[in-house]
Order: structure tokens, then C-alpha cells, then sequence
């Protein structure tokens, strides 16, 4: 009976003594979860942060081309001051581009012989001539926009459609 008295006291300690383990390893594993739990929501905020920091620095960039329209909104122009008010805003739009290509924002426009190509070109209308081959592209309505490799509007252009006789 001692024996057996022993026996399962000491099945009683290596139950306990597993216990311990299971209870240590499990509140290790809730303190895992928690922190990561606690690491998305840091991350998430964190983006939305700097989101709206990358955002602000684009609008503050942009209240000075605002503030250089404004100027020249305001100008008196009449046909001696006429040249130079197109010039001052031509000068506000190379401007206002080179503030965009900071970002890696360019403009992308049709030359003469490119072949319409989806995924660069949008074709608004359709032109009848006889000049050109069915879907040939006739001129350019607005220039395209890019950054970086992503397309954020295509070239606005007009097509052929071949005139019947």
C-alpha cells in the first residue's frame, strides 16, 4: 500500500509539475497573441499617420502654386501687361508640374505614329476621315498621367473610323 501511496503521490507531483508547464506555456502563448494584437493596432495607426503626413506635405506644396494663382487671378491684365500674365502662368503650371514629379508624377502625351494601345490610350471619339486606317489615332484630347509604372489616367485621344465613299 506505501507502494502504492507513493506512486501516486509522485504521479500527483508530475501532474502538478505539467500543470505548471501547461499554465506557464499557455500564459506565454495569451502574452504572444496580446502583443500582437497590440502590434497590428500600432501598425495600423502608424499607416494612417504617415498617410496623412505624405498627404500633408502634398497640399502644403500645392498652397504655394494656390497662392502663385491667386496672384496672378488678381493681376489687372490689359494688352500690354496680356504677354507677360500668360507667361507668369505658364511659369505657375511648369511650376505646379515640377512640383508633381517629386512624386514621381509625369505626364504622358501621343506622338506622332503611335498605334493606340489599351493600356496607355482611351479613345473618346471617333473621327470619319480618309486619311487614316480604322483605329488609327488622329490627335490627342488630353494628356495621360502616371507615377511610377501605375497608370492614374490614360491619354485621351480621338480614333479613325474610316470614311465610306
Amino acid at each position: 500500500m506505501a507502494k502504492s501511496n507513493k506512486k501516486i503521490k509522485d504521479l500527483e507531483n508530475e501532474i502538478e509539475k505539467l500543470s505548471d508547464e501547461r499554465d506557464k506555456y499557455l500564459d506565454i502563448a495569451q502574452r504572444a497573441q496580446a502583443d500582437l494584437v497590440n502590434l497590428r493596432k500600432k501598425i495600423s495607426i502608424d499607416m494612417k499617420d504617415s498617410e496623412v503626413k505624405s498627404q500633408r506635405k502634398i497640399l502644403y506644396q500645392i498652397i504655394n502654386i494656390i497662392d502663385q494663382m491667386n496672384m496672378a487671378l488678381t493681376a489687372k491684365v490689359n494688352t500690354k501687361t496680356y504677354k507677360s500674365w500668360i507667361q507668369g502662368i505658364d511659369s505657375i503650371n511648369k511650376n505646379f508640374i515640377a512640383t508633381l514629379s517629386t512624386f514621381n508624377f509625369i505626364e504622358i502625351n501621343y506622338t506622332e505614329g503611335d498605334k493606340f494601345d489599351p493600356n496607355i490610350h482611351e479613345a473618346i471619339t471617333k473621327i470619319q476621315t480618309t486619311d487614316f486606317e480604322d483605329g488609327d489615332i488622329v490627335n490627342q484630347i488630353s494628356s495621360g498621367y502616371k507615377q511610377n509604372d501605375y497608370l492614374l489616367r490614360p491619354i485621351l485621344v480621338s480614333i479613325a473610323e474610316k470614311k465610306e465613299k
